[in-house]
This record gives C-alpha cells, structure tokens and sequence, in this order.
C-alpha cells in the first residue's frame, strides 16, 4: 500500500472513533428518594418514570429502598412535569467481575412481592409531579 490508502485509512479511523453522544439531550433535574412497601423498604426494584411528551426517567432501588433517577444518563435526574410511574422487580446487580453486561439470569425472588398492577405505568396508579426545583426526598410506599 502506498502512503495514501494509509493517510485513507487513519482518516476513517478517527472519524469512526467519534464519541460525541447520538440522540437529544434534555433538560432534567435531580429526582432521588426511597420506594416502599407497607412502609419497609423495596430492594432492587426499577423504578420507572413515564412523563408525557419526553424519555423516561430510571433508577434502581439499593438495600435501603433509596432510588437515583437518570434519563440522558445515570442519576442525571428527569423531566419537569407530570410522570406516571413504574415499579418493577430487576433483582441483586451481579457483583461477578466476570460476567458480561449481556449475559442475563433470572433474578432471585424478591423479600417482598409487590401486585402486578405497579408493574405497567398505566395499571400503576401512581402519578408523580417533578418540580421544576427538583427533589431529593421522593417517598413512594405502595400499599
């Protein structure tokens, strides 16, 4: 090969190397809190946010029943406005260091077994108004 297939090639590389993030990024603000159930803490529970006319928001549940929203990425928080709302079991993240991202198995059955209502947000029942402030104090006990 000559110098220009290489000067071609290196070319091709750099530009298909782009790490600038593909899609449209919006406006969110902070959204945390806790999810429980008869008031005892839910574990590794998704917690979905629905708003009307944007992306939803999800986080996951730690021990604890603490929860961090993220929509344009991890724990960047949600849209202003009105969201219905998800519940779903996702199970204990694997600590395995080596298992892929992709490869799945079923999760372990949860302490607490939540109706499958909390699982669509239009069965959930649950709606939520994010303020245009944010909050980091969200409780929602299901019931």
């Amino acid at each position: 090969m000559n110098c220009r297939w290489y000067l071609l090639l290196l070319t091709l590389a750099v530009a298909g190397c782009n790490s600038e993030p593909t899609g449209e990024i919006v406006a969110t603000v902070p959204v945390s809190g806790t999810l429980t159930f008869n008031g005892a803490p839910l574990e590794y529970h998704q917690v979905a946010f629905f708003p009307e006319n944007s992306r939803p928001a999800i986080g996951v549940t730690g021990e604890d029943g603490r929860f961090t929203l993220g929509t344009n990425s991890a724990s960047d928080g949600a849209v202003v406005g009105r969201h219905q709302v998800a519940i779903t079991y996702v199970g204990k993240p694997s600590d395995n260091p080596d298992e892929g991202i992709m490869e799945f198995s079923s999760p372990p059955p949860p302490k607490q077994k939540i109706p499958g209502k909390y699982n669509a947000p239009d069965s959930s029942g649950i709606t939520i108004e994010v303020p245009s402030s944010g909050t980091t104090d969200l409780t929602i006990d299901l019931n």
